[in-house]
């Protein structure tokens, strides 16, 4: 009882405390971001994320009273003392991206620009945004081989088409280096992605569901095999796992909450596209379509579609585990839908803010997924053939 009267105090407010709490074998310092009866959720200053139980804790005492962030030079030596002396460690505005000696200040240029376009996309559509809480991390493994250790380490399910991924727990985006990786991110329209779905359905084979901490489940792109196939090349798997980063970094997301799958890789395959990161407004309409995701859903997803099967998506997960390419096509269809047209761009602010204000600790369930998405753009049925019909005019 007394944890719980001492958290309920430092989550109050808008300046969260800088706490510390020890289980006995370890000690933890961060800010109170969440709490059920069971568990609390703790951010420590390098932006990583624990869920404790509340009965393990031997003790809690507040150690500030203003949560502070580790600075970059403590970040670069946090780093450096992790990859060891084979790396180099480069800072942006808002990054710290560890890698490669003489490439990490490109890679952290790379992640600074596309932190720069997302925010925009969402600024310019009328999303509240934020500053992050701490610097952002990018580890950028010099090969391969030390990209699968590296995801060993962080327990995440390699295959030989995963190219990167992005954690909640951790905060960060890992990916690996090839001599192509600056050129590729720099893609002109109409480049060659193609996506092999042999190589995606053996990633999918090999994808862990990772449970939510109040028993509900959900396919995880943390564990990002699916990601970096349905992606496709290396720059579209930059993009891809940075908007969903940034996303959860400046009040898009809640990195706690039970998010709808839909709305992530909604939003990072509609970033995927070049015309949706130009700030300059001045791309092509045809820059602004994934092509891939536009061509499943016509070519192969048409076929099975049936009426209804756009509350199916928002309601439920299901369709990712179950019709993975379809949900990933649908779901860039209705997110460009809801994006690409100002009134409708502002209810989806609105509701994604909804969604992410929720308790982070209850279950969301299909009922109310369902409710909050009607109570943001009214009757689905309606929507769902508005939307089927603009991607029959594209």
């Amino acid at each position: 009882m007394m944890f719980l009267t001492l958290m309920n105090s430092v989550i109050a407010g808008n300046s969260p405390r800088m706490i510390e709490v020890s289980d006995g074998t370890q000690a933890y310092t961060g800010m109170v971001v969440a709490r059920s009866p069971q568990d609390c959720f703790i951010v420590d200053k390098f932006g990583r994320q624990v869920q404790l139980p509340i009965n393990s804790l031997k003790s809690f005492e507040v150690v500030a009273e203003k949560f502070r962030p580790a600075s970059q030079s403590q970040f670069r030596r946090m780093l450096e003392a992790e990859l060891g002396s084979g790396y180099e460690v480069a800072t942006s505005k808002h990054y710290v991206v560890c890698g490669e000696r003489g490439r990490s200040r490109s890679h952290a240029a790379l992640f600074e620009n596309f932190y720069n376009d997302i925010v925009s996309f969402y600024s310019i559509r009328g999303f509240r945004t934020s500053d992050p809480e701490t610097p952002l991390v990018a580890i950028v493994l010099r090969n391969q081989e030390e990209f699968k250790k590296y995801c060993e380490q962080d327990q995440v399910a390699w295959t030989k088409g995963l190219r990167g991924y992005y954690l909640r727990s951790s905060n960060r985006v890992a990916l690996y280096d090839t001599p192509e990786l600056l050129k590729s991110a720099q893609l002109t329209p109409g480049a060659d992605r193609s996506m092999l779905e042999t190589t995606f359905m053996a990633s999918m084979s090999s994808s862990r569901l990772t449970p939510h901490p109040f028993g509900e489940s959900f396919v995880s792109l943390q564990s990002g095999a699916l990601a970096s196939t349905v992606s496709g090349e290396t720059a579209d798997t930059i993009i891809h796992e940075t908007t969903h980063q940034v996303g959860f970094n400046i009040g898009i997301h809640n990195r706690i909450a039970e998010t709808p799958s839909w709305t992530l890789e909604g939003l990072a395959t509609v970033l995927e596209s070049p015309g949706l990161r130009d700030r300059s407004s001045s791309g092509s309409p045809a820059d602004k379509i994934n092509s891939e995701r536009l061509e499943w859903f016509r070519r192969e997803y048409a076929q099975r579609r049936q009426p209804g099967d756009l509350a199916k998506l928002i309601a439920s997960d299901d369709m990712f585990r179950t019709q993975t390419l379809d949900a990933y096509s649908a779901a860039w269809g209705i997110t460009w839908f809801l994006t690409e047209n100002p009134a409708r761009a502002r209810l989806f602010a609105k509701y994604l803010r909804t969604v992410s204000e929720r308790d982070p600790v209850l279950p969301y369930t299909p009922e109310a997924r369902l409710d909050d998405f009607q109570s943001a753009f009214g009757d689905i049925s309606r929507l769902e053939v508005d939307y089927v019909r603009a991607l029959d005019r594209l």
